[in-house]
């Protein structure tokens, strides 16, 4: 294996995002099981979604390649002190509600480059450059990522159903100040 390198953008950089390259990965990993692409896990859905996103000024992407070949990305936005997860959400608890946070939208490693490492490392870069108390993302309690998410010192806070034709996600948080 050669070296992974990894890369952090901002801004219109930051849109390589919406590329084909991106959208494939993402496909690929929301093929498997528990996700079996599911309505909400289309390219459609998927660039509409990341197309918003990318507007933000707040939007940040970690790419992980391998040569040229992109293995892993992961992307998220700041939510302010008054935001929390849309659609059905439990409600944020009492020490999140003031508090500036950072959510982790997308965390995709291929398949044939997973347990390396490659996950945590995107994270980790990710989160590296907010200045947000804490970090919060939506996993399926179905998939292995939720219990390695665990592992890493993430909690879970509550559920939501973040569509109408999505299913009941886990929040979970990490506290950045203890990072």
């Amino acid at each position: 294996m050669t070296d992974i390198e990894y890369q952090y953008l901002t801004g219109e950089n930051a849109a390589e995002a919406l590329s084909d390259e991106y959208v494939q990965l993402y496909l690929e990993n929301y093929a498997e099981p528990p996700y079996l692409s599911g309505p909400l896990y289309s390219r459609e859905r998927f660039l509409e979604r990341t197309g918003r996103q990318v507007k933000s000024d707040s939007f940040a992407l970690v790419s992980a390649r391998d040569g040229s070949e992109l293995v892993g990305f992961s992307f998220g936005l700041a939510f302010g002190a008054d935001r929390w997860w849309g659609g059905d959400a439990a409600p944020a608890p009492a020490e999140l509600t003031d508090s500036p946070k950072f959510a982790v939208i997308e965390l995709d490693v291929r398949n044939d480059y997973r347990r390396r490492g490659i996950g945590r490392q995107l994270l980790e870069t990710l989160l590296a450059q907010q200045n947000a108390p804490y970090a919060t993302l939506l996993a399926n309690p179905d998939a292995p990522a939720h219990a390695m998410y665990q592992r890493w010192g993430w909690r879970l806070v509550g559920v939501v159903r973040s569509a109408p034709d999505a299913r009941a996600s886990d929040a979970l948080v990490l506290d950045l100040s203890k990072e």
